[in-house]
C-alpha cells in the first residue's frame, strides 16, 4: 500500500512539473508585448506607433485589432512589429482612448495599455486687413519675398518704380536707381535701396528676390548681403548661379541655404558658400527646415517644372547630401514648402499635397485650381496660402477660409508669426503688401 502512494505521489509531482513546463512556453500577457504610443495628432486625426514582442511560428493568422473607446475601429492582418496606425475621422480638442490587441486567431496574444490622444483645437479665421500699394510708375513694381521680425520690424523685397526713380537728380550727376526693399515700422512703410558692394567699391542696387531675418541686426538679402545691425555688408558668393536666388533659409549666421534656378542649392557656413548638387535641372523655388535631434536638421527643397519635365521634391540630409523624394503627381507641380514635423510636409503649387507617417501623398485643400506660390504656417491647424490671382487662404485645422482670388496680380510669398501674416506680391503693375492680424 505504501508503494501505491508513492508512486501515486510521483505521477502528481511529474504532472505537475510537465504543466508547469507547458504553461512557461506560453505568450506573457503583459503591456511591454505590446506598446502602443501617440505620436502625433492634428484637429480630425491621430497617428499611433506600435510596437510588438510576439514571437509566433505561425503568423499567418495574427490580427491586429484596435479599440478607440471601446469601440473596435481597426480589425486587419498584423503584418508588422513596429508600424504606424492612422485614425481620421476626428472631432477637433477631443479625447480619445485607444487599446490595441493581437490575436491568433481567437486567442488573444497581448493587450497594450490604454493611450490617451486629445486633438487640437481650431484656430480663428478672424483677421483684420490693411493693403498697401507702391510704385507702378517709370516700370513695373513688385515685391517678391517678406521676412517678419515681429509686428513693428517687418521687411519687403523686390524692385520698386515711382516718380522719384529711373532719372538723373537735378545736376546729372547721379542716376536714381529703382527701390528694391521697404521696411515696415509699426506705423508706415518706408522705401529703401539696399547695396550690394562688388570688389571694386561699386554698389549695385539691382532686384532682390529672398530675404531671411532672425533678428532686427540680423538680416540676410539674395546675393550675400547682410544687415549687421550697423551697416549693409556684402559677403561675395564664391560659386556660380544662373540668375536670382528664389529663397534663403537657414537656423543661423553659418548655417544658411539658398536655393534657384537650374537646380541651384548652395551652403554657407559662415566662411563660405559650397554648391550642393541638386541632381535635378529644375527651378527651385522654396526652401524650408527644421531641427530633428542634437545637431541634426532636415532641408526640404521644391521645384517647378518650367521645362515640361519630371517635378521635384529634394531633401537635404544633416551631411548636405540631396535626395530626391518620390513625387506621385505628375501633373501636380510643386512650388512651395513647409511643415511644423518631418514626417508632415505639406506641398503647395499645383495643390496644397501633404505626406504623412505612412510615407504616401494626398491632396488636403478644395480651393480654386490656380498656382499657389507660397506655403507657411505656424501648426498643423494655423497655415496661409497664397498664389496667383491673388488667391489667398487659411487653414484652421479643419476648414480653409478663402479671403481673396481671381484679381489680376500674383502673391508671390507669405510670412506669417505669432498673430501676424504679410502677403507680398504684384497687382496691375504695382508691388502689394497685405498685413493680416489677428
Amino acid at each position: 500500500m505504501k508503494s501505491y502512494i508513492v508512486f501515486f505521489f510521483f505521477l502528481l509531482s511529474f504532472f505537475l512539473l510537465f504543466s508547469s513546463c507547458k504553461k512557461s512556453t506560453e505568450p506573457i500577457y503583459n503591456p511591454q508585448t505590446l506598446q502602443l504610443t501617440v505620436a502625433d495628432v492634428s484637429c480630425t486625426e491621430a497617428w499611433l506607433k506600435l510596437k510588438a514582442q510576439i514571437a509566433q511560428k505561425d503568423s499567418s493568422d495574427l490580427k491586429l485589432q484596435l479599440y478607440r473607446n471601446d469601440s473596435l475601429i481597426v480589425n486587419k492582418p498584423f503584418t508588422s512589429t513596429d508600424s504606424v496606425l492612422y485614425i481620421d475621422g476626428l472631432q477637433p480638442a477631443t479625447s480619445y482612448a485607444f487599446t490595441a490587441k493581437v490575436l491568433n486567431g481567437t486567442k488573444l496574444l497581448a493587450t497594450s495599455t490604454k493611450v490617451e490622444a486629445t486633438t487640437m483645437d481650431t484656430t480663428s479665421h478672424n483677421f483684420t486687413w490693411q493693403t498697401f500699394e507702391f510704385g507702378g510708375i517709370n516700370g513695373s513694381s513688385y515685391f517678391k519675398d517678406v521676412a517678419i521680425i515681429d509686428e513693428n520690424d517687418i521687411w519687403a523685397v523686390g524692385e520698386i518704380h515711382t516718380k522719384d526713380t529711373d532719372h538723373w537728380n537735378e545736376d546729372s550727376t547721379k542716376w536714381l536707381q529703382p527701390y528694391n526693399a521697404a521696411h515696415w515700422n509699426g506705423e508706415k512703410w518706408e522705401l529703401k535701396r539696399i547695396p550690394y558692394v562688388d570688389k571694386n567699391g561699386y554698389a549695385w542696387v539691382t532686384p532682390l528676390y529672398s530675404i531671411l531675418a532672425f533678428s532686427h541686426n540680423d538680416i540676410w538679402f539674395e546675393g550675400g548681403v547682410h544687415w549687421n545691425g550697423s551697416r549693409f555688408v556684402s559677403l561675395r558668393m564664391n560659386i556660380n548661379f544662373p540668375s536670382h536666388v528664389n529663397k534663403i533659409w537657414g537656423t543661423s549666421d553659418n548655417n544658411l541655404y539658398i536655393v534657384g534656378n537650374k537646380g541651384l542649392i548652395a551652403h554657407y557656413d559662415g566662411k563660405q558658400w559650397q554648391r550642393i548638387e541638386s541632381g535635378t535641372e529644375e527651378n527651385i523655388n522654396d526652401i524650408y527646415g527644421m531641427k530633428m535631434g542634437f545637431n541634426k536638421y532636415i532641408y526640404l527643397a521644391v521645384g517647378t517644372v518650367l521645362t515640361h519635365t519630371i517635378p521635384s521634391v529634394i531633401k537635404i540630409n544633416s551631411k548636405n547630401k540631396a535626395i530626391k523624394i518620390n513625387w506621385p503627381y505628375k501633373d501636380r507641380i510643386p512650388h512651395s514648402v513647409w511643415f511644423d514635423n518631418h514626417n508632415l510636409i505639406y506641398v503647395a503649387g499645383g495643390e496644397i499635397i501633404r505626406s504623412n507617417y505612412l510615407n504616401s501623398w494626398q491632396i488636403v485643400s478644395n480651393l480654386p485650381r490656380t498656382y499657389l506660390r507660397r506655403i507657411r504656417g505656424i501648426s498643423k491647424n494655423d497655415i496661409f496660402v497664397s498664389g496667383d490671382f491673388l488667391i489667398l487662404s487659411h487653414f484652421n485645422g479643419l476648414t480653409w477660409k478663402l479671403y481673396e482670388s481671381y484679381k489680376n496680380g500674383i502673391y508671390y510669398s507669405l510670412d506669417y508669426k505669432e498673430n501676424t501674416v504679410v502677403i507680398v506680391g504684384d497687382h496691375e503693375g504695382k508691388a502689394i503688401i497685405k498685413i493680416g492680424k489677428r
